[in-house]
């Protein structure tokens, strides 16, 4: 397989991106200016490219960081065409062992129920009970 692995994403593979978002039940009606200004906001970018593909995004995360305390891992996403070759596997493998990552103290996520056992062989658990997630959406 001639997958690898890059830090940044030229502007065809920000068009996969978005197109990949399309799919997706968290990410729907994203739009590429959007898609590009949130990448460009991220502390880290990690995409799966498939070089005998035409350079092909195939893979991608992102994550926002302080690098210390907290990261917060999003958009987790793996082509479907390319879905049980063990690539979200290495996307989470490059998080986990990312160097600017090592120390941060808690790396957070949210995924839907039927992900948490994928989650959990990378040591992600559940919060405690008592800790609850709150979100405010824009109001157009």
């Amino acid at each position: 397989m001639s997958i690898r692995q890059v830090a940044a994403l030229s502007e065809p593979q920000l068009a996969e991106l978005t197109t990949l978002f399309q799919d997706l039940w968290w990410t729907p009606g994203r739009q590429m200016d959007d898609v590009r200004i949130a990448i460009g906001n991220s502390s880290l970018v990690i995409g799966l490219i498939d070089d005998a593909a035409g350079d092909q995004l195939v893979g991608f995360c992102r994550v926002l960081t302080d690098f210390v305390y907290r990261a917060m891992l999003h958009d987790v996403v793996v082509d479907p065409a390319y879905r049980g070759q063990q690539l979200g596997r290495r996307l989470m493998d490059a998080v986990i062992e990312h160097p600017r990552l090592r120390n941060v103290d808690t790396i957070t996520l949210a995924c839907s129920a039927e992900m948490i056992p994928f989650y959990r062989q990378f040591g992600f658990d559940q919060q405690e009970a008592e800790i609850f997630t709150l979100r405010r959406k824009k109001t157009s």
